[in-house]
């Protein structure tokens, strides 16, 4: 009689693939809530059609998630390669992860573009 060991628990990988998939979309959607807070309540009274306004709030807010989720990015890589012993169980979150920098990367570059474009046109 042989003893069949279960499949180790997927749950590890399945959240440092989640975590990774949000590199983008999670500091994007702190900043939008911090931007609605701020402009709905106006807690220091300023003109909020400034484009700076609250800016420090909303770039702190956006940054500090981002910050908190690239250190829960790799404390899950940690405990799931820890916990495999092997780099095959991290094959699909790196993979998220890369391709989440890529495509951020590409939309810093290609704003930066426009932007550009958009400074030096005359009217």
């Amino acid at each position: 009689m042989s003893a069949v060991t279960p499949a180790p628990s997927r749950r590890l990988e399945n959240l440092a693939t989640l975590a990774s998939s949000l590199l983008i979309p999670l500091p994007l959607l702190v900043s939008a809530l911090v931007t609605a807070a701020t402009f709905t309540s106006n807690p220091a009274g300023v003109d909020i059609t400034n484009d700076l306004a609250y800016l420090r709030e909303i770039l702190g807010f956006g940054f500090g998630s981002l910050g908190v989720l690239l250190g829960v990015i790799v404390v899950l890589f940690v405990l799931t390669y820890r916990r495999a012993r092997t780099l095959d169980a991290l094959k699909l979150p790196l993979l998220v992860l890369g391709v989440q920098v890529v495509v951020g990367v590409a939309i810093l570059l290609l704003t930066g573009i426009s932007d550009a474009a958009s400074d030096s046109y005359v009217s």
